[in-house]
């Protein structure tokens, strides 16, 4: 017989009510030491209220621990110290393949599945196979819930998709942002990858305003730099004064601080970082917005190489 065991407040919608009678909820599958970051990232993006089952065969004790400790930092306190709010975790024992373990779950009223790769199962090399099998399983019981899952072996993917998985993550325990964001909006871990990944030709990245465009509108910018370079200005960076890298990293709390320092020493861009108050940033800013000389453009490049032209089309006159 399964067991659960709930971590944490739960959340007044939940009280005196088994998973299995839930909606609405996030299963996660399997475990590896990468779980509590992809719990953070569910919980930033869904809200504090999304419950989120963990249905593993791993150590209670252990598990428990980290969630705790995950839940903890999560919660949000008075000036007492009286915690108001924190995230629901619940740990259910067994197999993920189990369909009575599914099922004491609430795996046909989840809203999103993510299947890690289980470690606490078995040995690495068998993951994949074990995630195939929690497919299956889940397939069974929940025909349209949206499932992402975690592969070892890339050249799995189209094995792993074939079982019912809607989207697939190569494992990347430092990026639970992904497979979190496709939980939610499948394709989206695709855009993501291509915004931010390293390598991408069209990851995000802070460019110099010319200073021919100082005292222009953000329309005429975004106009030089879409027929000049082929770039797309999503939004401004205001610096006050010059600063380093790592004096904008060493302010910012939570996983999307974490999540926007890992992004950004990958690509080498230096883009959406915050310093203390003293930079502003500016996403989709007014057309009529004014460019001055310590801003610079957030773009999004086309992917495609183009020669830009030094002079700026009716900057005269």
């Amino acid at each position: 017989m399964p067991r659960g065991k709930g971590i944490g407040s739960m959340d007044q919608r939940y009280v005196q009510r088994e998973p299995r009678a839930w909606t609405e909820h996030y299963l996660v599958l399997g475990w590896h030491r990468g779980v509590p970051a992809i719990a953070r990232a569910i919980i930033a993006t869904a809200g504090i209220s999304a419950p989120v089952v963990f249905v593993n065969v791993g150590d209670p004790e252990a598990i428990a621990k980290d969630l705790d400790a995950l839940k903890d930092s999560m919660a949000t306190k008075d000036q007492m110290g009286h915690v108001l709010s924190a995230p629901t975790f619940i740990h259910i024992e067994g197999t993920p393949s189990d369909k009575e373990v599914l099922q004491s779950a609430g795996v046909s009223g989840a809203k999103a599945l993510v299947i890690v790769a289980d470690e606490a199962a078995g040995p690495v090399s068998g993951a994949d196979d074990r995630t195939f099998r929690y497919i299956i399983a889940v397939r069974e019981l929940n025909k349209d819930g949206t499932i992402v899952a975690e592969v070892i072996k890339p050249d799995r993917s189209s094995y792993i998709k074939n079982a019912g998985a809607n989207e697939i993550e190569i494992r990347d325990t430092r990026q639970p942002f992904y497979i979190v964001a496709v939980s939610r909006a499948p394709g989206l871990g695709s855009a993501a990858r291509q915004l931010f990944g390293a390598g991408s030709p069209q990851a995000v990245r802070k460019q110099v305003v010319p200073s021919e465009l100082w005292n222009k509108t953000l329309r005429e910018t975004r106009e030089w730099f879409r027929t000049e370079r082929s770039e797309m200005v999503i939004g401004i960076i205001s610096d006050p004064e010059s600063l380093s890298v790592n004096d904008v990293m060493g302010t910012g709390t939570g996983w999307v601080s974490s999540f926007i320092e890992r992004m950004l020493a990958e690509s080498g861009q230096d883009v959406l970082a915050e310093a203390r108050g003293q930079r502003q940033v500016r996403i989709n800013p007014k057309d009529d917005y004014l460019i001055g000389p310590r801003d610079s453009a957030i773009v999004i490049p086309s992917g495609r190489k183009t020669t830009a032209k030094a002079a700026i089309r009716g900057s005269t006159g």
